[in-house]
């Protein structure tokens, strides 16, 4: 835990380590409450150091996954010409799935995300109502895993995650004005799909 509390320190410095003077203050204030869906750890190797130190040989398998989603809050700030937005996202998810050792069922695996990253946005169509832009974000996961006791694993198991976060938005479309509604296509933490409330003041 310490080593993600430095390293995501180290990464915030780096990121917005600029002096506060740097940056002109505008009230140019954007607050986005999202959902996503389809994240990497639906996709990715289910492998894990707890996993692997259960099942030493590897030969586990994962079925049966199931997501309640990514849940975002994100504060940005736009520059004066409204074409940049920067600032943090903070973000959970969760998803659970059962696990097989040669065939064998070995135990329900759950899994929580807690995900941290600074973001930045390029709007690139500013027109009334409608906005469409692209960006990136930079961040860390920690995530927390338990594997269920079951005939072949008699005890509960449980571990930790942590890796980089990282969000690349292909292509956003923010309708509205003040008040808005928007969505996402991309791939990373917030998932290939996600879709949210945003409010400008």
């Amino acid at each position: 835990m310490n080593k993600l509390i430095i390293s995501l320190t180290v990464f915030l410095i780096i990121t917005f380590g600029l002096k506060a003077q740097d940056f002109p203050s505008y009230d140019n204030n954007d607050i986005t409450i999202s959902y996503g869906l389809f994240a990497p750890d639906q996709f990715m190797n289910v492998e894990s150091s707890m996993l692997n130190k259960q099942f030493e040989d590897m030969r586990y398998v994962r079925d049966d996954f199931s997501s309640i989603g990514n849940i975002f809050l994100a504060y940005r700030k736009l520059n004066r010409a409204e074409t940049v937005m920067w600032g943090v996202t903070l973000g959970y998810g969760s998803n659970k799935s059962k696990i097989y050792y040669i065939g064998q069922y070995a135990g329900e695996l759950n899994r929580k995300f807690f995900t941290v990253a600074a973001e930045m946005q390029y709007r690139y169509v500013n027109r009334g109502i409608i906005q469409v832009y692209s960006g990136l974000g930079l961040g860390l996961t920690y995530g927390q895993e338990t594997l269920s006791k079951s005939a072949i694993h008699p005890e509960e198991s449980n571990g930790t995650i942590i890796r980089p976060a990282y969000q690349l938005n292909v292509a956003g479309v923010r309708i509205g004005n003040k008040f808005a509604g928007f969505i996402e296509f991309g791939y990373g933490c917030k998932g290939i799909l996600n879709f949210g409330l945003s409010i400008q003041h």
